[in-house]
């Protein structure tokens, strides 16, 4: 879960250098930093690993952070992220932490 948790971080930095509303960066913010401390967890589902959490899933989250930082952040961009982040949190076990 390395390589996922760099993604985190990438798309953390992202987030930082992004234009978005205070308000929308620090929603966003938290989600990530709440997968963060999942991935941390020794205890993931292994079928986490090859679900929704795969690396080609962190990559998807990635990408798709690279086009709401870039401006794209208005409407159902940032609903759509929102989901996918809240969908790969209750995968990786913090389904309480999305509600």
């Amino acid at each position: 879960m390395d390589y996922q948790y760099s993604i985190i971080n990438q798309c953390l930095q992202l987030l930082k250098q992004s234009d978005m509303p205070t308000i929308k960066k620090l929603r966003v913010e938290i989600q990530l930093i709440q997968m963060k401390r999942l991935l941390l967890n020794e205890a993931i589902p292994k079928e986490a690993e090859s679900g929704l959490c795969s690396e080609d899933k962190f990559e998807g989250l990635l990408s798709q952070m690279r086009r709401i930082c870039g401006g794209n952040y208005e409407g159902e961009a940032l609903t759509s992220l929102m989901d996918r982040i809240g969908d790969m949190l209750m995968v990786l076990g913090g389904d309480h932490l999305t509600q």
